[in-house]
């Protein structure tokens, strides 16, 4: 089974406690459902559940309706991102 590198940002990073990890993945697999095993394996990864909470694909912006692609680097997840 596949693993993927998953990384946090900001306060996601301080609220589920670590910064990076792995986690093994049947693809495909949507984001939506990459968050929800990832709500469901971390101790603290309802987090990412919450409204508005923004992913990459190998630092491209994603939706939680895109596939992860089996030649994925990393699948990073952050707070809504604000401007001024």
């Amino acid at each position: 089974m596949p693993s993927v590198k998953v990384v946090f940002f900001a306060s996601l990073k301080e609220r589920i406690g670590q910064g990076e990890c792995r986690v093994e993945v049947v693809l495909p697999v949507t984001i939506g459902e990459l968050k929800q095993q990832l709500a469901n394996e971390l101790a603290h990864g309802q987090a990412l559940l919450e409204k508005g909470i923004q992913s990459s694909i190998d630092f491209e912006f994603a939706r939680d309706t895109d596939l992860v692609p089996e030649s994925v680097n990393e699948v990073a997840f952050f707070p809504p991102v604000t401007g001024g």
